[in-house]
């Protein structure tokens, strides 16, 4: 206990030093870091986040990102390094958090949106208790970001179940792997940092991600083809160390704040266009798209899918019938 009071005061000192050096007002300085390029709905939204501060506070607030490689944490990590105040702000897939809280996995859950509109709709009922949750890592929730429709990228096209048992596949979070395994495949759930070697050495031959996930990582190079069966439409969670949170002022907080809703607001508008640019993008790199999966692929998914949601719901200790909308934790 004692090291861990020493360390919070640390980091609130840090935050007053930044904020109040020598009784002065000063520049406040964050980090946010995500494990995703440049190039990802989540990045791109983080570099709107970090300009929109800026703006709003006229430079007095300024937020380094930390993309990909030039994120120094990676996977599970990445929440440790924020609860302890290692590093100030993170953008994480809600794969990655939920294997500290499992109720970051619910907009995860195999088609249990249809759409975007179900989607913001989910999060809205959910994000109180999201809210509560992210406290327990020592955590403020800024903003989320929604990703495209999670998908299927793989060494062969797939034309029926049996091809789905064949995989070798990445997935992202407890829940997606259980589901494969329940289809007989080879399930691991891996970050996005440990993908690559993986892939080079013929150990993963598939992976479940968004065709904006996969664009970004070029998968095109590994895994040419693509099948649309929309599993998910998951989410990447935005949020700043507490102690961080509540060692600025309330003005601070509140351009944080608005630049947040602005920013979670665009991305909300504009993940439905990603998906056919996405798509250029993936065909311009010679993959082969199948966009309208076989039936006897669907109905296994969501056979599956229907299984895992409902131990799902069981370990959360959430009726069914409130599933769509979680207000209690």
């Amino acid at each position: 206990m004692k090291k861990i009071y020493l360390r919070r005061i640390g980091t609130i000192a840090v935050v007053i030093a930044a904020v109040f050096p020598l009784g002065a007002r000063a520049q406040v300085k964050l980090q946010l870091i995500n494990e995703y390029p440049a190039t990802s709905i989540t990045a791109d939204a983080d570099l709107r986040f970090a300009q929109e501060v800026e703006k709003e506070s006229g430079q007095a607030m300024l937020i380094e990102t930390r993309q990909d490689k030039d994120n120094p944490y990676k996977g599970d990590e990445q929440v440790k390094a924020i609860s302890l105040g290692k590093t100030q702000m993170g953008t994480l897939f809600g794969g990655v958090l939920g294997n500290d809280n499992s109720l970051f996995l619910l907009s995860s859950l195999p088609f249990a949106a249809k759409d975007f509109a179900q989607a913001k709709a989910l999060y809205d009922c959910a994000k109180p208790a999201l809210v509560r949750s992210a406290e327990k890592l020592d955590a403020h929730l800024l903003y989320v970001t929604p990703w495209p429709p999670s998908g299927i990228w793989s060494v062969e096209p797939l034309k029926n179940e049996a091809d789905i048992k064949a995989l070798k596949i990445r997935t992202y979070d407890a829940t997606s792997q259980s589901v494969f395994e329940r289809l007989g495949a080879q399930s691991v759930q891996l970050p996005y940092s440990a993908l690559a070697e993986k892939l080079q050495k013929n150990e993963v031959n598939a992976v479940l991600t968004s065709g904006d996930g996969g664009a970004g990582r070029k998968l095109w190079n590994h895994l040419p083809n693509f099948t649309a069966v929309s599993y998910s439409i998951p989410l990447s969670y935005t949020i700043i160390n507490m102690d961080t949170w509540r060692g600025l002022d309330g003005t601070q907080q509140t351009i944080l704040t608005n630049a947040a809703e602005k920013v979670s607001a665009a991305s909300w508008a504009s993940v439905e266009q990603r998906i056919q640019a996405n798509y250029a993008r993936m065909r311009e790199n010679k993959m082969t798209l199948n966009i309208t999966p076989p039936e006897s692929i669907m109905t296994a998914l969501k056979k599956a899918g229907q299984e895992e949601t409902t131990q799902w719901l069981k370990e959360n200790h959430i009726p069914e019938n409130e599933a769509g909308c979680v207000v209690k934790r």
